[in-house]
Formats: structure tokens, sequence, C-alpha cells
């Protein structure tokens, strides 16, 4: 399991705080106590199927310093918002990586553009694509696209149709189309989905994971569940 936010693996010096599908280190979670602040009086760690969290003293987590932060792992919670938007806030604070809008080159040549949403200006492009293919419903441009269910953090509801999605995504660009790809931050389900466009363009599948991680960014594929995804993906 590696963490969602900066990519280190457990046991690579630090500990990991994992919940459903997704895990956070130490240095992630001192960055997100700077979001949330303390919590609120009364606050418990929330119960529920799939935590892997322990017993949290809410008034000793408010008295540590940043520093202590980073030297402990801590249970990822919930302060009054989704846990997604309380991730993707996280996401915005980390340095080294504020958005995507990046040509990749994949192994035959072929260029496709990844990109994460912008709140502010989504379709504000120089040059807008012929074609898009989007992996978050939260995608509505003015130029041709379509759309792949894909839920955050996790593998495509259907891995088959995705599949043949990306493929079609590959003609196209192969076809001289400029076509891009993106889902909402652009690292866990666009990585996935570049790691497999890689694999359908000559990339060993075994090799697809960290080739998308050092080509494209060190953030790409989230969790163990979609680097799965990426090595049964056939060429």
């Amino acid at each position: 399991m590696r963490c969602a936010f900066c990519g280190v693996e457990g046991g690579q010096g630090t500990r990991l705080a994992t919940g459903p599908g997704v895990a956070i280190c130490a240095g992630c979670a001192a960055v997100a106590a700077t979001v949330t602040g303390p919590p609120p009086a009364g606050w418990e760690p929330p119960a529920r199927p799939g935590w892997d969290g322990g017993t949290v003293d809410p008034g000793a987590l408010a008295a540590l310093p940043v520093a202590a932060l980073q030297a402990e792992a801590l249970v990822v919670w919930e302060v009054g918002a989704p846990l997604r938007d309380f991730l993707d806030a996280v996401r915005g604070l980390l340095g080294g990586c504020s958005g995507h809008r990046d040509a990749v080159t994949l192994a035959d040549g072929t260029v496709v553009w990844a990109t994460s949403f912008d709140e502010a200006a989504p379709y504000d492009r120089d040059e807008p694509p012929d074609f898009g293919l989007y992996l978050d419903a939260r995608w509505s441009p003015p130029w041709p696209h379509a759309h792949v269910e894909w839920p955050d953090f996790a593998v495509p509801a259907d891995g088959s149709a995705a599949t043949a999605a990306l493929a079609d995504l590959l003609d196209r660009a192969r076809r001289g189309e400029r076509v891009e790809i993106g889902c909402l931050g652009g690292h866990g389900r666009t990585g996935t989905a570049l790691a497999v466009l890689a694999v359908l363009a000559g990339t060993p599948a075994e090799e697809a994971v960290e080739w998308v991680r050092s080509g494209y960014c060190a953030r790409a594929v989230e969790t163990d569940e979609q680097a799965a995804f990426v090595a049964a993906t056939r060429g």
C-alpha cells in the first residue's frame, strides 16, 4: 500500500494509516492537519468497516506540533465534509503538483494529453482537443467526448468497457486527432488510464506503472487495486 498523496510505500521509513482503498502517510497527515485544524470537541475516530485506525486522543492531537505529526501516522478523519473533498483539499496543498495539462508520449510515439479538472476554468484551452475521454461525471466540455464510469481511488465499474474506450482513444490519437483524458486531480484514475494506454502502445504491463510515475507524475496510480488493473492489461 502506498500513500495516495506522495506515493511513499509503507515500510519506507514511515507508517501508513489506511482506509477502504486509500492510505495516507505521516508527512501528508501533517499537511492535512493544517487544512482541518484540531478535531472538534467530542470527536472520535469514525467507526466503520474497513478502517484501520487506532484510538486517537483529540486533545493530545491538538497539542502536537507539526514536527511531531510528521513522526507519527494518524488516522484519516472527516470534519463535516465528504472524505473525497477533504482529500482533494490536501492534494491542493502538497508541493510539486498543483494540476496537470501535459502531453504524454507513449512508447509508439502516440501523444495523449492528460489533464486535471480546473474548477475555475475547466475548459479553457489554447487549443481544444478533437476528443476527450473523461473518468468523472463532473466533466461536460463543449467538444466531442465520452465518459467512463470509474469511482475515485478505485478501478472502472466495467473493466472491459473501459479498456475498449481507452483503445478507441489511442486509435483516434494514432489517426492524428488531438485527444485528452482526465479525472479530477489527474493522478489515480488518469494515471491508471495512462498506464493502460502505455501497455496498449507497447510498454510491458509489469513496467507500465513505474513508466507513468517517472514519465508523467510520481503520484500517478494511487492504489494497489489500480496497479493490479494495469498489470492485468494485455497489449
